[in-house]
């Protein structure tokens, strides 16, 4: 029997999750892939981004709650 794993994501790191989730598979699209290809090096990377994306949407934009 497989052990179960569980995990419980704020909904700002399922937001993250989601955009790495969809840059990994852009660069899975787009990579030439074989047997050597680092897919955890590329899952960091691709969350590494997704971070910075957010990082920079809040820094660029007040959201609803920011302005009372």
């Amino acid at each position: 029997m497989s052990k179960k794993t569980y995990i419980h994501l704020e909904d700002s790191e399922a937001a993250v999750l989601q955009v790495a989730s969809r840059i990994y598979a852009a660069y899975l699209t787009s990579m030439e892939l074989t047997d050597r290809t680092n897919h955890t090096a590329l899952m960091r990377q691709a969350i590494e981004s997704a971070i910075e994306m957010a990082e920079m949407a809040d820094e660029m934009v007040i959201s609803d709650l920011e302005r009372r």
